[in-house]
C-alpha cells in the first residue's frame, strides 16, 4: 500500500492538501483532501475552518485519515497557529461514516440547519425592521467582474462558500436575484445576497460588520428581500446555517424563520 500527493488536487483541495492511496496491485483504494478558510468575522473564537473530504476502503481509512489529520495540523501551523476546527460533512443517514469519525475523536454537535420563512402576501402584516439611522441600503453594483469579485470577497470573509465571479454573474440571470449593501457614509456595514426561482428563494448570505451587530441590520436586509419577494409572489425564503454559528441562528429566529431540519452533520473536532 502506498500513499502520495496526486498530480491534481482531490475535489476542490490543492494537490499539497490531497492524498491518494493505492494497494500493491496499483489499484486506488482511497482519496481525500482538505480545504480551509479563515473566517475571523464569523467565528472569532475559532477562525480557521478546515474541511476534510475522505473516501476510502476500510483497509485504507486509518492511513488516509492519519495523513489528512497530520496535514491539517500543518495548515494550522502555516496560518499562524490560529484556533482551528477540522470537520467533515456527513449525511444524516450515513451511520457508518458517523460512527467512524466519532471513533476518531470527532463530535456531532454541529450541522447544517435548514430554516424557512413564509413570505407575507402583505408586508403590512409583518413588523418591519429598518436599517439604523444614518445608514443607507443600496443595490450592490455588480456590473463588472472586479465589483462582483469584491462583493464575493466580502461574503467569503464572513464565512460564505468561496465562489467565482462567473458564478455570481450566472446567478444574476436567475428569476430571483437581489444583492444589497448597507453603508454608513463610506463605511461598510453589511450586505445580502438572495437568489432563486419563482417557487423558492434562497438567502445565500446576510452579514453585518461586528460593531454594527445587534442593531437590526441583518433583519432589515431580510425584510427588504421579503418585500421584493412578496411583489414577485415568491412563497418561501430559505437559508442554511451552521448550528455552531449561534449568532446567526439567533438572527434567523429574530427575523421570523422557522427551523425545518438538519440537512447534514458537520462532524468535527477542535485543533
Amino acid at each position: 500500500m502506498r500513499i502520495y500527493h496526486p498530480v491534481r488536487g482531490v475535489g476542490g483541495a490543492r494537490k499539497e492538501n490531497s492524498f491518494i492511496i493505492i494497494d500493491d496491485a496499483g489499484v486506488e483504494i482511497g482519496q481525500g483532501g482538505l480545504e480551509y478558510r479563515v473566517v475571523k468575522k464569523m467565528m472569532p473564537e475559532r477562525p480557521l475552518e478546515i474541511e476534510m473530504t475522505m473516501n476510502a476502503h476500510p483497509m485504507a481509512a486509518d492511513t488516509l485519515y492519519g495523513a489528512l489529520s497530520a496535514r491539517a495540523e500543518s495548515i494550522k501551523a502555516e496560518t499562524g497557529g490560529l484556533p482551528a476546527r477540522l470537520f467533515t460533512r456527513c449525511a444524516i443517514d450515513d451511520h457508518e461514516k458517523r460512527e467512524y469519525f466519532l471513533r476518531m475523536g470527532f463530535d456531532d454537535v454541529d450541522g447544517d440547519e435548514l430554516f424557512a420563512l413564509t413570505v407575507p402576501q402583505d408586508m403590512k402584516q409583518r413588523r418591519r425592521h429598518y436599517c439604523p439611522t444614518g445608514t443607507k441600503s443600496i443595490d450592490a453594483d455588480l456590473r463588472t467582474k472586479a465589483r462582483r469579485e469584491q462583493f464575493l470577497a466580502t461574503l467569503t470573509e464572513f464565512g460564505c462558500d468561496e465562489h467565482a465571479s462567473e458564478w455570481l454573474e450566472a446567478r444574476m440571470k436567475d428569476p430571483v436575484f437581489m444583492a444589497r449593501a448597507v453603508y454608513c457614509g463610506s463605511d461598510f456595514v453589511g450586505q445580502m445576497l438572495v437568489t432563486g426561482t419563482q417557487n423558492e428563494a434562497y438567502l445565500q448570505f446576510v452579514c453585518t460588520e461586528t460593531k454594527w451587530r445587534g442593531r437590526g441590520v441583518a433583519c432589515a436586509l431580510i425584510d427588504e428581500a421579503l418585500a421584493a419577494l412578496s411583489t414577485q409572489q415568491v412563497p418561501y425564503l430559505v437559508a442554511l446555517c451552521p448550528r455552531r454559528n449561534a449568532n446567526a441562528v439567533r438572527m434567523f429566529q429574530a427575523a421570523g424563520f422557522d427551523w425545518i431540519r438538519t440537512e447534514c452533520y458537520l462532524l468535527g473536532k477542535d485543533l
